[in-house]
């Protein structure tokens, strides 16, 4: 038998207008009122903190625990060694990091995972064999707000990966219950590939200099861009490119994202242009902070730059030279299982995502196949 203490938490009842509405009900860096939510005897409670500030909030909520627990506590019964929601979830994100998953990953897993265990412990639910298929839909429908729905359908995907580790008994249910999130118009629009023109190229590495007067830095980012736009790699994997990794004429790597090799024959003016800038170590990382701080710089530095020259689309940033890359390749008669080679993808991902770029440069070849004429008798 585990005794389990009342659990009152400290939430906040955003404003439609507040700018952190999507950041959840557990954001506390807000102004918007606070309030407090417990579970007891199998009803949930809500009452308001009569604050804003979610750290006298936070006071009132084990203020009011205390006195609950005056009154009893929440008894579960489980059979011994049945792991709790919490432990799973610990056990899980575990698991997670030994496959060697980014630290990023690992954060937005701890912060989705751990929202869920506090909703189910606001219902009194502490073990996996106790969610319901009410229990997650509920939980889902919380996702609403998010402007994203590919958020969303990251968010489910991280659901579903924990309830198939946690859960046996309830589990066919619990995947049932969670039907596929659709994408809107807005979504598969933002989704589109977005590939630069050779115009917008060349306005693009124009701009470089203007905005980055500095001639070293000017250099490594119009490398960046040459070696990006050349082969499709994503940002991650150009910053921690290595000197080895091209030191004879081929592109040779395994991409931090999927594990997948890449195997590419590099322009010679290309790498000598990388070997020229690059640090000790890596062609455009010096090390001197952590990757994921100096792949935030980087992405900062294109913003600017596109915003500079007029090319800017928001939510589309370094990929636009990997869609340029795409492009490219389908232009020159490439087909999509070679294209996934060069990428280090698999030929279903990169059909799903450039199908549209795919028939677009179709209909431009099959608009100069020859055509049979008959002529005019008189």
């Amino acid at each position: 038998m585990l005794t389990r203490k009342v659990a009152v938490v400290p939430i906040v009842r955003h404003r439609k207008t507040c700018p952190s509405i999507d950041r959840g009900e557990f954001f506390p860096r807000c102004d918007c009122p606070k309030a407090l939510r417990y579970s007891l005897n199998g009803r949930q409670y809500r009452r308001s903190a009569k604050t804003r500030s979610w750290v006298i909030a936070t006071e009132k909520a084990i203020e009011l625990q205390e006195q609950l627990e005056k009154g009893g506590s929440l008894v579960v019964h489980a059979e011994t060694g049945t792991p709790t929601m919490e432990q799973a979830v610990e056990t899980f994100i575990s698991g997670k990091e030994t496959e060697g998953i980014r630290k990023t990953t690992v954060r937005r897993l701890r912060y989705q995972l751990g929202q869920f265990v506090r909703f189910m412990s606001d219902r009194s639910r502490f073990f996996p064999g106790e969610i319901t298929a009410t229990d997650v839909i509920e939980y889902r429908s919380a996702w609403d707000s998010w402007k994203s729905a590919v958020t969303r359908q990251k968010a489910q995907q991280n659901l579903r990966g924990f309830l198939r580790f946690a859960c046996v008994r309830n589990l066919s249910e619990l995947l049932n219950a969670l039907k596929p999130v659709r994408l809107s118009k807005e979504d598969k629009e933002r989704l589109q590939p977005r590939p630069f023109t050779e115009t917008e190229l060349k306005t693009l590495i124009a701009q470089v200099p203007v905005t980055f007067p500095d001639a070293k830095k000017a250099a490594r980012l119009v490398a960046l861009i040459h070696l990006q736009v050349a082969t499709g790699l994503a940002i991650r994997d150009s910053l921690q490119l290595r000197r080895e990794d091209i030191s004879d004429g081929w592109l040779r790597i395994e991409r931090q994202k999927t594990g997948k090799k890449v195997r590419q024959k590099l322009d010679p003016a290309l790498r000598d242009e990388l070997m020229k800038i690059a640090y000790e170590q890596y062609i455009f990382w010096d090390q001197r902070s952590e990757i994921t701080s100096a792949v935030g710089l980087a992405q900062t530095d294109l913003r600017q730059l596109m915003q500079d020259a007029g090319l800017w689309i928001k939510g589309n940033l370094s990929h636009r030279f990997r869609d340029t890359a795409v492009d490219f390749w389908l232009g020159q008669g490439c087909d999509m299982t070679t294209i996934a080679g060069l990428l280090g993808d698999t030929t279903r991902t990169v059909e799903r995502h450039y199908a549209d770029l795919a028939s677009k440069r179709m209909e431009e070849r099959l608009a100069h196949a020859p055509l049979r004429q008959w002529g005019h008798h008189e």
